[in-house]
């Protein structure tokens, strides 16, 4: 069954309060003794964690903090799926996967391109929209950011409003060497992560998809490590990065059991891959933005979102939304998506 399943959710959910009731009409009948006073601990113990794992079901189901029993469990993943079963309501574009092999970082996985409604009608039958790169946070998947987002009528909605102008998204995923998180990073003697996002996937959607040719430059966007890695993104590579927006992101490299050792204890490399080096050496380039957006009640973005800022303090190209309330978690960000895209169409976005 799916981690993130309603099917799951009710096994356990039943389990949880059908145990007590077996516990207590059971009760008396285990008698005296050792063995049944261990019996009464295990049945108590048992009733604890069935209700433990309930509530975990539910708010991962909510949250999406692990969207699969390898992410939970930190063991290897399949190769990446993207379901697109529906992600979109009628009117609201279309969704596609296109599957991207990746010829300068050797890597190979499924990206997830939204359309918008405009894409397919006559009078933009020639038209080669502007292209916004979404990347979602770790553990996470292409299909659960847009899901949770809301994209596709968030999206629709601010074309409608001419908040920005007709343009596709793309969702590619991070995780491309599961189960291991390489933070967009270019691993020596590893995997090329930064590559298949700035070269691979940048070329095959402009192979397949009647988007901007040759270096015109994409807004970029991410959630939690999705944000690190769109700062990152422009940051390093300007002529393909004009525009990005972080949620709940943080903006120095993070290492730990899940990533390995990406660095190779070189200081050098691990500042080339830090936004807040990168920024500190060179500021943005000329006609570059930057959108910051955390929550004072973030633990995870909050502090570094505000160092950041610090380092930016006095740029005009850089904005920023803090919300009062709420964590780190899709739900508490996704209603900055209409103000996101409505930052990037006052930025000339596909102008």
């Amino acid at each position: 069954m799916s981690l993130t399943g309603l099917p799951l959710l009710l096994l356990v959910g039943v389990a949880t309060l059908a145990a007590p009731l077996v516990t207590t009409l059971t009760w008396r009948r285990r008698g005296a003794g050792r063995r049944a006073v261990v019996g009464r601990v295990v049945a108590v113990l048992g009733c604890q964690a069935l209700a433990v794992a309930t509530t975990f079901l539910a708010v991962n189901r909510d949250f999406v903090f692990y969207a699969s029993w390898g992410d939970l469990l930190g063991t290897a993943a399949p190769a990446a799926t993207i379901q697109t079963q529906d992600l979109v309501a009628p009117g609201q574009g279309s969704v596609e996967v296109l599957q991207v092999h990746g010829a300068a970082s050797g890597a190979t996985a499924p990206v997830l391109v939204w359309r918008p409604p405009q894409y397919d009608q006559p009078a933009y039958a020639h038209t080669r929209f502007p292209v916004l790169m979404v990347l979602p946070g770790q553990p996470s998947t292409p299909s659960v950011m847009f899901a949770h987002f809301g994209f596709g009528a968030a999206a629709t909605r601010a074309i409608d409003e001419h908040a920005v102008k007709p343009f596709v998204a793309v969702f590619p995923p991070l995780m491309t060497n599961p189960p291991r998180d390489t933070e967009c990073t270019d691993v020596e003697h590893g995997p090329k992560a930064e590559t298949w996002l700035a070269a691979d996937v940048r070329t095959a959607v402009q192979q397949h998809e009647r988007v901007s040719a040759g270096h015109v430059p994409w807004a970029v966007a991410g959630y939690s490590t999705g944000a690190f890695c769109a700062v990152k993104l422009m940051l390093a590579h300007p002529t393909l990065f004009s525009q990005a927006a972080g949620f709940g992101g943080y903006y120095q490299p993070l290492t730990d059991r899940t990533t390995g050792n990406l660095f190779d204890g070189s200081r050098t490399r691990y500042d080339a891959n830090s936004p807040l080096w990168l920024y500190d050496r060179g500021g943005l380039a000329p006609g570059h933005r930057m959108l910051l957006i955390t929550g004072r009640q973030d633990p995870d973005s909050y502090a570094e979102t505000e160092r950041m800022l610090s380092a930016t303090q006095g740029d005009p190209d850089v904005a920023s939304l803090v919300f009062p309330t709420g964590g780190h978690n899709y739900r508490n960000y996704a209603g900055a998506v209409p103000e996101v895209l409505r930052w990037l169409g006052q930025g000339g976005f596909g102008g």
